[in-house]
């Protein structure tokens, strides 16, 4: 829950004005991809450390290894579908001018960076000799207003979006679990192994 707050709260937590163009950059372009890898990893941790406590009689252990993972990694899904859906429904409410703020002031320090190491690239293959088609074969310069787009707060209708990424990420992570549960009950795994004692049903 912590990650998924502040990778959609970062900017409560980041001052524009004392931060680094660079990281700014960084922040805008990957906090969401870092995010979903962190989230991947954690319902794999949870799909490894889960056991089976509960044997139904007839039914292979490796099944219940495979229904344990994904329905752990599942549970990861929900609790951060759940806190993105509230992140988001701020953001578009009470943290709507936190977050315009933010944009007005980082967009700005983010173009001028990335405008920057363009420039840099450009004239670092002119001193390399490249070819004329070379040098021009970069991305167009950065503008604020565009950056600033990608920085606004959501808004209402995007809750219906944030519903959707909750779906599919439930679909995403418990997919994931299974397949780590599958992995587990692989013949001479050591968690293909029943635990001894482990009560039956009668």
């Amino acid at each position: 829950m912590f990650v998924a707050l502040s990778s959609d709260l970062y900017f409560l937590f980041v001052d524009p004005a004392e931060t680094p163009g660079w990281m700014l950059a960084v922040i805008a372009q990957y906090r969401t991809r870092l995010a979903l890898a962190i989230f991947l990893f954690l319902a794999i941790l949870a799909a490894l450390r889960v056991r089976p406590t509960r044997l139904d009689p007839g039914v292979p252990y490796r099944s219940l290894l495979l229904r344990d993972g994904a329905l752990a990694a599942t549970v990861v899904a929900v609790m951060v579908g759940i806190t993105l859906f509230l992140t988001t429904a701020l953001q578009a409410t009470v943290l709507a001018g936190a977050a315009r703020d933010y944009a007005d002031e980082a967009a700005p320090k983010i173009v001028s960076y990335v405008n920057e190491v363009r420039t840099e690239i450009r004239q670092s293959r002119k001193e390399r000799g490249a070819s004329p088609e070379r040098v021009r074969d970069l991305p167009p310069p950065a503008k604020v207003s565009a950056v600033e787009t990608t920085l606004q707060p959501p808004t209402l209708r995007d809750l219906g979006r944030s519903m959707a990424n909750f779906v599919l990420r439930a679909v995403l992570l418990g997919t994931a679990g299974g397949l780590v549960g599958v992995l587990r009950g692989r013949p001479g795994s050591a968690d293909n192994e029943k635990p001894r004692g482990a009560p039956r049903r009668e």
